[in-house]
């Protein structure tokens, strides 16, 4: 689902991907949201969404390769050497800043 942040006026101020007091539940197909997202003065808003939405897809892409890893769907070697380079710089960066290595928590939200 996608919730929504109105202004004082009434339209839509922003967009978030998790429920939260004060945010609207407005289905994906919402007239009101397809206009907000097709006017040209809200362009640099939904520019961010959509980078904030391409770097959480890559996240869950990794842990996608992940979970097939551990249920041994494809095997680490069977990806090509670039892309198991990247992953175990990320996972070696993650780890030494103490960041999460598990799946995407559901209550993550996108903050504009």
């Amino acid at each position: 689902m996608i919730y929504i942040k109105r202004s004082a006026e009434g339209s839509i101020a922003n967009i978030y991907f998790s429920p939260a007091d004060g945010l609207e539940e407005v289905n994906l197909f919402d007239p009101e949201l397809k206009m907000f997202l097709d006017n040209a003065q809200n362009d640099a808003l939904v520019k961010k969404i959509l980078e904030k939405l391409d770097l959480d897809m890559v996240r869950v892409i990794e842990d996608m390769l992940d979970l097939m890893m551990a249920k041994n769907l494809i095997r680490f070697t069977d990806l090509p050497l670039p892309v198991q380079n990247k992953l175990l710089f990320k996972r070696s960066v993650r780890q030494s800043l103490g960041f999460n290595a598990n799946f995407i928590s559901e209550e993550e939200t996108l903050n504009f």
